[in-house]
């Protein structure tokens, strides 16, 4: 998550949401206060709002008075999207000559990729990171599934989203830098089949039913 208290605003990153962008993008205006941390600390990066608003609540501040915005992706498109990158991972790690200069954080998501791929079944390792991956709701409803962020972005109107969180919290509009893109070329019909679709419709049922959200090959 980014938080600046100067202009009182909360980004809730849910994960493959372009977030990076956000990141790269509002870090240079010197703006940001919080940067969130690696998992396990205050303020964790992918943290939820619930975890914002505990967070901010052990410090003596009000959650509700900033402006909180996350990003919301096709959830289909969004696993798609998981599986380019782990797989990127995976084919980083496999053929590296040795990880002198690799961080052990790096060498650990290698491994993991390397696991989720040590089989060609494409339809299996997809299915394995969608049951083990949080579903987009989970990051901005409170335990009566109401939503916590004050706006739910959609990620396929990045751009004027992006235009209207800088209007709100008072920055002039700027281009969102696009960041962290997969040059894997994989479809959603190389790796979907009916029972994928069918399991992703029924664990981001919120999303869905919040964005109208559907399947396509496109």
């Amino acid at each position: 998550m980014l938080i600046s208290h100067k202009n009182r605003f909360i980004t809730i990153d849910i994960p493959k949401t372009a977030t990076r962008s956000l990141r790269e993008t509002l870090l240079p205006l010197s703006l940001l206060d919080i940067i969130g941390q690696s998992a396990g600390k205050s303020f964790y990066q992918h943290g939820t709002a619930l975890d914002c608003q505990k967070g901010f609540t052990d410090i003596g501040l009000n959650f509700s008075d900033y402006f909180s915005f996350c990003i919301v992706r096709n959830p289909w498109r969004r696993y798609l999207s998981f599986f380019k990158y782990y797989k990127e991972k995976a084919e980083e790690y496999l053929t590296a000559k040795d990880f002198q200069e690799w961080e052990n954080s790096k060498i650990e998501q290698g491994k993991i990729a390397a696991n989720l791929f040590k089989t060609n079944d494409y339809h299996h390792t997809l299915k394995t990171i969608i049951i083990n991956q949080p579903e987009q709701s989970h990051y901005f409803l409170n335990k009566n599934q109401d939503i916590m962020v004050s706006h739910v972005a959609r990620f396929e109107n990045l751009q004027n989203e992006f235009d209207y969180l800088c209007e709100t919290v008072g920055l002039d509009k700027m281009k969102l830098l696009h960041s962290n893109k997969s040059e894997t070329q994989i479809s959603c019909s190389d790796i979907y089949n009916q029972e994928l679709i069918d399991l992703v419709a029924d664990k981001e049922k919120e999303v869905i039913d919040l964005m109208h959200y559907q399947y396509t090959t496109s």
